[in-house]
Order: structure tokens, then C-alpha cells, then sequence
């Protein structure tokens, strides 16, 4: 009776100060500017994408938290390749030519001009392309892991595929489109515009819409790609981070790593009638001005109270086009990877349920009595990922660090099921702070910063569940 009086005061106690740390007018101010007409839209080549990392970073150094020294101005630059690529590109098979950005649609690399060898490689799995001789090679690959894997889940097993090949010598991948839930002429539509180059190595992949394994049985010599009209440009870019230090003479050594993305979609080709006016201008209040927010009013409030943990704060850059400033940071840390022992990334599209919080990974790691707590004291439920078959766990930047091995869940809002209602405002014109119920982003956000206290004041290092596919990396990284 005492350890449930003592223990039900303590967390009335921490939530009194979540919520003197961060009274509503505060913690909304990032939330209001982020999602302001004024940022048109945070796109990732606008000028003022630029703006909202300046403000993340004052807003991070107002509030007490301390640089890294290799992310000075709370910084991490890199830069980022755009290619727009060229129409006039073909594949050459024996005598027949598939052209580029109608036959076949170039998903990554730039001008190239190869003659090599080809070889089918199955599916591109591990084991499929350890059998094989593909150094110097071409090699072709059916889309996805099997006859079932949804599109984006096949996106994301390409990117696998792409290293394994470099890795291996090959010089090229071409992929045998699949339809899942898109025709070729949407998924062609959506390659022809810019997109970003994030291969070093300007390593050629591929989408054709064609049998090509069954061309290419009993095939001899060589083959060739030509692309010579791909246009090319750098853009800069920045993660914004920065830390508060634990108080456990041991645990400080460990990071939980709370992050959000704060780039958008930017600003519409033409405007549209939206609710009665004009717009142009893809606020994203929800995706994800909320999670940013969300971030800088936790760092407010641990500088305030330190957890025994060390907390690292990031924004990321660039998820709208690819979770590249993730990716950037998970290949280039500030800090060992094997420090980073949980990350509680949060994103967002809509919510049409607004008594609980959608975590997409709930169920995967050993942190859910966390957040569930958490939630609860919210007067929210922490639910699972309400679709699966979606893959959204792999879609978002927490992807990046869970490949790592790092456990990486996503705190959303409440998503009870993908209807009209989260159409409505993803990615559309109206995603809008005024739209938004601010009531519940205050219970999102505070009990979001609860859940990461619990965490980082956690002794127990968190884990993936046992035969989670990511439990092996995470095996490898901390050496169990």
C-alpha cells in the first residue's frame, strides 16, 4: 500500500512539473511558428527550411541545452544531391531498347554510361545474391522480398538490395515492377520529378515494366545503360541536436534519443480552393510541426529536470524525401551508436481518435509499460500500429537507428484507422494549427515527454522483443 501511495505521488509530482515547464502558450509558440504561412511549407529546397532550423537551434540553446562538438550551432551540415533526371536514357538488350522514363524509370544514380554483363538474382535476398558471381555485373532482381510485399515495403527492401550489390561489386540493380496498390504509370509519374541522389557512389537502380528475367535467360555478352542528360544539383542541409546530461553516475553514459523531423512539402505547384480560400502553402501542423514541437518543449523541460539518462534532442531534415537527414545522422553519430539505447521518434499524418496515442511499435519492445504508464496519466491509451499490412514502422526516421539495432518506436497521434478522416489533412493544403485540437496536442506532447522520463529513468537498458527482426542488430550493437 505504501510502494502504490508513494509511487502514484511521484508521478503526480512529475506531471505537475511537465505541465509548469511547458503551460500551453509556451509550448505551442514552435508549434504556431513551424506551421506559420510565413515558412512556406518547409520544403526541403526552399530558402526558408533554412529559418526553421535557425529557430530550432535558438530555441534549443534558450533553453539551456548544450552543443556537441561535432554539431557546433547545434548543426549537423551536410548537403544533399538533387537529380532531375534526363528523358532521353535507354537500356539496351540484344536488339531491343527500353526508354527511360517510359519503359524503364531511373530510381537512383545520375549520368552513367555502362556496358557490363547481366544476371538474374531472384529476389535480391542475402543468400540469392551470395550464390552468384555479380562483380562488374548488371544484376536484375524481382521487386519486394515475395509475390505479397506491399510497394513501400518493397522501396525500402530495394535500398537493402542496392547496398548488398555495391557491396558485392555489382555496378547496377533493375528491379521487375510489381503493381501493389499502384499502376506503373502513378509510380512513372511520381520518378520523372527531382528527387535526391543519397549513393556516394552513383550507383545506378532501376524500375522496369517488363518480364526482364525471362529476357534475359540464356543470355550472353554484355548489355548497356546510357544517361547523359540528368541534371544535377547540391543542396545544404542541417540536422538540428543538441543534449542535457543524466544525473546516474552510470547511466548518463546512455542516450534515449527523442526526435521528430521538422521538414514539409513546401508550397504547391498551383493553388486550390481549401475551406472556403485560396492555398498554396502545405503548412504541416501536424507533419510534423507537432513532433517538432513535441521535442523542443521535452528539452525545456529536462534541462528543468534532468532524467538519470542522458536525453539527445534532434530535428531532423529531409524526411518528406526520403528520411535522409535520419539516415545522415544513423551513419554519422555524434556520439557511439552503442550509447544510443532507445529512441522515441515521434511523426505524424492526422488522428480521428482523440483519446489515445497510435505508438507504431507498440508490442515490439521492452519500453511499452513506459509509454503506456505515461499515456495513462494523460487520460490517454497508448495503442498499436492500427495497420501493419502498411509497413509504417519502416517509413518513417525511426528506421534508420532500428537497423542499427537501436530499439525505435514512433509516437503518433491517435490514428483508431486509416478512413477520410487522416486523408483529410495528410499532406493536404488544410493541415493547419487552426484546425488543430489543442487540447489533445497538449495531453500528446506532455505525455509523450512523460514517456521518455520514464525511460531514461528506466535501470533496465531497453530491448526488442525476442525474435523481433531487428533483435539480432541490436545484439550485434550492445554485444549481448
Amino acid at each position: 500500500m505504501f510502494l502504490i501511495i508513494f509511487n502514484s505521488y511521484a508521478q503526480q509530482n512529475v506531471v505537475q512539473q511537465i505541465n509548469l515547464a511547458n503551460p500551453p502558450a509556451v509550448a505551442f509558440s514552435a508549434l504556431r511558428f513551424l506551421a506559420s504561412d510565413e515558412l512556406m511549407g518547409r520544403g526541403n529546397t526552399r530558402s526558408e527550411i533554412h529559418i526553421a532550423a535557425r529557430y530550432i537551434s535558438e530555441e534549443f540553446r534558450s533553453v539551456g541545452v548544450k552543443e556537441f562538438k561535432d554539431a557546433p550551432d547545434f548543426f549537423q551540415a551536410f548537403d544533399i544531391k538533387m537529380v532531375k533526371p534526363g528523358k532521353t536514357g535507354t537500356l539496351n538488350i540484344r536488339d531491343k531498347t527500353y526508354k527511360m522514363g517510359d519503359d524503364i524509370i531511373q530510381i537512383g544514380g545520375e549520368n552513367m554510361n555502362v556496358d557490363a554483363p547481366i544476371v538474374f538474382a531472384g529476389f535480391g535476398s542475402k543468400e540469392e545474391l551470395e550464390k552468384l558471381d555479380i562483380k562488374g555485373k548488371i544484376v536484375v532482381t524481382r521487386m519486394g522480398s515475395n509475390d505479397s510485399t506491399g510497394l513501400m515495403e518493397s522501396f525500402g527492401l530495394m535500398r537493402k538490395k542496392r547496398k548488398m550489390i555495391q557491396e558485392r561489386g555489382g555496378i547496377a540493380l533493375i528491379e521487375k515492377f510489381r503493381p501493389v496498390g499502384y499502376p506503373w504509370e502513378a509510380v512513372k509519374q511520381f520518378f520523372v520529378n527531382e528527387r535526391p541522389q543519397t549513393d556516394k557512389n552513383n550507383f545506378g537502380t532501376f524500375l522496369i515494366n517488363e518480364d526482364l528475367p525471362a529476357v534475359i535467360q540464356n543470355l550472353s555478352g554484355s548489355v548497356s545503360i546510357n544517361i547523359t542528360d540528368d541534371e544535377v544539383k547540391t543542396n545544404p542541409a542541417k540536422n538540428v541536436l543538441g543534449w542535457v546530461e543524466g544525473t546516474d553516475a552510470k547511466l548518463k553514459n546512455q542516450f534515449i534519443v527523442l526526435s521528430a523531423h521538422y521538414d514539409h512539402l513546401g508550397v504547391a505547384k498551383k493553388p486550390k480552393m481549401e475551406e472556403g480560400k485560396p492555398d498554396s502553402i502545405y503548412n504541416g501542423a501536424r507533419d510534423n510541426a507537432i513532433g517538432t514541437t513535441a521535442v523542443i518543449d521535452a528539452a525545456r523541460y529536462f534541462v528543468q529536470h534532468p532524467a538519470k539518462r542522458s536525453i539527445l534532442f534532434i530535428a531532423y531534415t529531409a524526411e518528406e524525401i526520403g528520411e535522409i537527414g535520419s539516415r545522415y545522422f544513423s551513419e554519422n553519430p555524434v556520439v557511439p551508436l552503442k550509447q544510443l539505447v532507445y529512441n522515441l521518434n515521434i511523426d505524424n499524418a492526422n488522428y480521428n481518435d482523440t483519446s489515445i496515442v497510435t505508438v507504431v511499435g507498440l508490442g515490439r519492445t521492452s519500453s511499452d509499460d513506459d509509454i503506456k504508464k505515461a499515456c495513462s496519466a494523460y487520460h490517454l491509451t497508448a495503442m498499436p500500429d492500427p495497420a501493419p499490412e502498411q509497413n509504417l514502422f519502416d517509413r518513417s526516421d525511426n528506421v534508420n537507428l532500428a537497423d542499427k539495432g537501436i530499439p525505435s518506436p514512433t509516437f503518433s497521434l491517435g490514428i483508431k484507422k486509416f478512413d477520410a478522416e487522416i486523408n483529410k489533412r495528410y499532406h493536404q493544403l488544410s493541415d493547419e494549427v487552426g484546425n488543430f485540437n489543442l487540447n489533445y496536442g497538449m495531453k500528446y506532447i506532455n505525455s509523450f515527454i512523460l514517456a521518455a522520463k520514464y525511460i531514461a529513468d528506466n535501470p533496465i537498458q531497453p530491448m526488442w522483443d525476442k525474435g523481433d527482426k531487428y533483435e539480432p542488430a541490436w545484439k550485434d550493437l550492445y554485444g549481448k
